[in-house]
């Protein structure tokens, strides 16, 4: 009687494993490289940044985005990066300083699509948003569509970060 009841338990234990795995294999959201943005492929390899990647990633209800995250895995590597995005001294310097001061050393950017290396105007056509954070060592890409997308980005990351 025991043994039948232990047969019935491993079973059932069995049973919702199998479930959790095909779950988690049917959830799994893997983008082939092909679908991941020019500036992941450009960033991907180097050992001194951890890339990543973000297909339809929901910002809110309204605005679901694809982004890319470059993040410098020491110091070095930050200014390194800072530099290869053209960040003139004088700003790296101001962020350094309000990171010091307790802020997050937020900043943000447009730039053209797959090159944050460069600035523009926000009227410009097929932009990307770029967001910095001096005390994460982080830089996020997001591919918006339009400046009206932007602006509701903008909004929302500001008040996720000071909320």
């Amino acid at each position: 009687m025991r043994f039948i009841k232990w047969i019935v338990v491993f079973l059932g234990v069995v049973a919702i494993a199998t479930s959790v795995a095909a779950l988690c294999r049917a959830c799994d959201r893997r983008v082939v490289e092909s679908e991941c943005s020019e500036v992941y492929r450009r960033f991907k390899d180097r050992d001194d940044l951890r890339v990543a990647f973000v297909k339809d990633y929901r910002v809110n209800d309204s605005i679901i985005v694809d982004v890319t995250t470059i993040e410098a895995t020491d110091s070095a590597s930050w200014e390194q990066l800072l530099r290869e995005m053209n960040m003139p001294d004088f700003f790296i310097r101001q962020y350094y300083e309000k990171t010091r001061q307790g802020h997050p050393g937020l900043g943000f950017y447009n730039c053209p699509h797959n090159q944050p290396e460069k600035s523009c105007e926000i009227d410009a056509k097929d932009i990307d948003l770029v967001f910095f954070f001096f005390n994460e060592m982080t830089f996020y890409i997001f591919d918006v569509q339009n400046k009206e997308q932007a602006h509701l980005i903008k909004h929302y990351k500001m008040k996720e970060t000071f909320n």
